[in-house]
């Protein structure tokens, strides 16, 4: 297990501290195989129990098991293979060309009629892509509100009313809690639209609508994969576009609207 992608996966449970000791362990990488928790200690200037902690929250029994982690990532470099770059350009290409010609109408209306519009995402990543779908929709004069964290999403989830939308973005489609949620919502007859990659997963069977998006594990070396997903604020992009195109071919569109885009 990759500790890249503990932290993606634990990534809600992560406070400010946590953030500060994965981004030392990040750009130290070769020091912090060998470190003691007292010198991770200093170096960062937290306690110990702070550094306990942030292993547990990642499912590690304790310090001991962090380093032992570090140091299974040191192991020699593999080969990259050049195809990669080609697949993820067709990755990107799929992506685009679905965002083009798929009829999003059906969304476009829920996001027109919708009382309060929610967005969660299940990582880092997608945490970002929310945001940033939160803000290229407000040139638009849409609001929509980003659920910061697992503990706010539970506080939400009983609260959202029968208008209301939420949306999920994730990049697997089969995080734990994201689809136990998902299905808490559907029982109550809640509106669901998801975006993830494509493959068959538990979110989508789950949603009313579900916007895919294209790409693929890549090895960097090390043993050490990496997802492409810059196509998430791509398709945001996209999908602010095919939304204002929605409100002017329906005589909708709000003078000012056009202007304040800013890509």
């Amino acid at each position: 297990m990759r500790l890249e992608t503990l932290i993606e996966q634990n990534y809600h449970k992560l406070n400010e501290n946590d953030l500060y000791i994965w981004d030392y362990i990040r750009t130290h990488p070769d020091e912090c195989r060998e470190i003691s928790i007292d010198a991770l200690s200093n170096a960062c200037c937290i306690s110990h129990t702070t550094i306990l902690r942030f292993a547990k929250k990642l499912g590690l029994s304790g310090f001991s098991e962090l380093k032992l982690v570090l140091k299974w990532q040191s192991c020699p470099k593999t080969i990259f293979c050049p195809d990669e770059i080609t697949r993820t350009i067709q990755d990107y290409q799929q992506t685009m060309e679905y965002l083009c010609t798929v009829d999003l109408s059906d969304l476009f209306s829920l996001i027109q009629q919708a009382g309060q519009i929610y967005i969660y995402g299940s990582g880092s990543v997608q945490q970002r892509a929310a945001r940033d779908l939160k803000e290229k929709f407000f040139h638009s004069r849409k609001l929509m509100h980003v659920i910061e964290g697992e503990t706010e999403m539970r506080k939400l989830t009983h609260r959202l009313r029968e208008k209301d939308l939420m949306i999920f973005i994730s990049l697997s489609g089969n995080n734990p809690f994201v689809n136990h949620t998902a299905e808490t919502l559907k029982k109550m007859g809640r509106t669901i639209v998801s975006i993830c990659r494509v493959q068959s997963n538990r979110l989508i069977y789950l949603s009313d609508i579900n916007i895919p998006f294209f790409t693929h594990a890549v090895d960097i070396g090390r043993e050490i994969q990496i997802w492409p997903t810059n196509m998430l604020f791509q398709l945001n992009d996209f999908l602010l576009l095919r939304y204002l195109e929605f409100l002017d071919q329906r005589g909708r569109l709000q003078p000012g609207c056009e202007a304040s885009q800013k890509m």
